[in-house]
């Protein structure tokens, strides 16, 4: 399948598209030993070779991962303090391929992407984009209606004033969509009110629900899956 030369330099980890761009049109780039300066241009990761600055790209194909993450892991690749993180879930071979979209802290679980597809990775964290992420959350007790008014409305965090944000509720439990992703938001959302979150578990991002898939379990998916 061919991609645009830009998209193949950017998933190799050499540049940002923008910079892939620029040594493109800088003359810096070979596909089977000819020069090529021209944006636009498409070819083949399975049967292309493709050199920057004198040197063979290793062309990767794109792959998408849908996890469960379990609590009391962490989301990066090693922890200091050697505690079990989601490369630990993973095969061997992928380790040091993908990497996870955002991060889910220690005592949260649920759904995580993990990825090699930079152009992903940028769309779904980029502030702008606002792309929805539903969260599970269970308090210590129910949620009064003022306060659910008041996080729907907006509140202020760290000195900076979340989005609007859509709540739903049952019981103690309580279902919440942000459009954002501020370090530890949810938590510290109910934390402000007096609230105390004993599970959180985000269940969805865009259309990617994370469903049946038990806990510590991935599977592969496909792009159009996310977005």
């Amino acid at each position: 399948m061919q991609e645009r030369l830009q998209k193949i330099i950017s998933q190799a980890g050499l540049a940002s598209r923008r910079h892939a761009e620029e040594l493109i049109t800088s003359g810096r780039v070979k596909v089977n030993g000819h020069i090529i300066t021209k944006l636009g241009t498409k070819v083949d990761p399975d049967k292309d070779l493709v050199e920057v600055n004198g040197k063979k790209i290793a062309l990767q194909k794109l792959v998408y991962l849908v996890m469960n993450k379990p609590r009391k892991y962490m989301t990066t690749r090693t922890d200091p303090e050697r505690r079990k993180t989601v490369y630990d879930l993973i095969p061997a071979n992928l380790k040091n391929v993908v990497w996870p979209v955002g991060r889910l802290d220690y005592y949260t679980e649920g759904l995580l992407i993990l990825t090699n597809d930079g152009e992903l990775t940028q769309l779904l964290t980029h502030p702008s984009k606002k792309h929805e992420k539903e969260y599970e959350v269970i308090l210590d007790k129910e949620l009064s209606e003022g306060r659910i008014e008041k996080i729907e409305g907006g509140m202020m965090i760290d000195g900076k004033k979340t989005a609007p944000s859509d709540i739903r509720t049952q019981g103690t439990t309580v279902y919440i969509t942000i459009r954002e992703g501020m370090n530890r938001q949810v938590r510290k959302m109910f934390g402000s009110l007096g609230y105390s979150v004993r599970n959180l578990k985000r269940i969805r991002i865009g259309k990617l629900r994370l469903n049946d898939l038990e806990s510590g379990q991935y599977k592969f998916i496909t792009k159009k899956d996310i977005i």
